[in-house]
């Protein structure tokens, strides 16, 4: 008696089916915890997938999956581990960021003015957007309450202007020890140290710096 061959159509097949779905939930896992991050100003590179530090999620609404595949989230094969996949966690990362930023529309009646005015800001660079399908998103991190924060329109012109949109937001929202005085606990971050009032000239000079680099 002849042995089959074994069938290796469907083997490959339940492995990409096996990867997709681990791909899957590793991009919930990391589009949860940037938009944790997101939320409450923090960093999106140290937005972490332990439970400890993400909200339970079990998988990506259709609509949130819809989106990733529209970014080419689940265009090639998993070829690492997926959960340290860096190009997946940027991937979700980035994703986050689109959803929980404002359109036009939204930031215009944020700070009380038309939707021209902001689209003049943005080809101005003195408001942060991202171009994405033709429209443009304002990441929340540069406002408080219905004002962009101080000295933004400064700060943003001294980055390079090709800096890519999850290192301008991270670099908001990141300690920099240049950012402390005697009196504080801590460094601050680009976005407090502004809102405070203190000298924006100090955070535009480390705009500068990047550029320099």
């Amino acid at each position: 008696m002849t042995d089959r061959a074994p069938n290796r159509s469907a083997t490959t097949t339940d492995s990409l089916t096996e990867s997709s779905a681990a791909e899957n939930r590793s991009l919930a896992k990391w589009y949860a915890a940037a938009r944790l991050a997101l939320a409450h100003n923090r960093p999106l590179t140290t937005a972490a997938t332990s439970t400890a530090n993400r909200p339970t999620v079990a998988d990506l609404s259709v609509a949130e999956t819809a989106a990733l595949y529209a970014v080419g989230a689940f265009d090639d094969p998993v070829s690492v581990s997926v959960d340290n996949d860096p190009l997946l966690k940027t991937q979700a990362q980035y994703m986050a960021l689109l959803e929980e930023s404002l359109t036009t529309a939204e930031a215009a009646k944020l700070l009380g003015v038309d939707v021209s005015r902001v689209r003049q800001r943005l080809r101005e660079r003195t408001l942060l957007g991202i171009e994405h399908e033709g429209s443009w998103r304002l990441p929340r991190v540069q406002f408080e309450r219905r004002f962009a924060i101080p000295g933004l329109p400064r700060v943003l012109k001294a980055l390079p202007p090709d800096l890519f949109p999850l290192d301008t937001v991270d670099w908001l929202v990141l300690p920099d020890p240049e950012l402390q005085l005697d009196t504080d606990p801590a460094p601050l971050t680009p976005r407090e140290w502004l809102l405070s009032g203190r000298p924006i000239e100090t955070v535009a000079m480390l705009a500068r710096d990047i550029s320099r680099a």
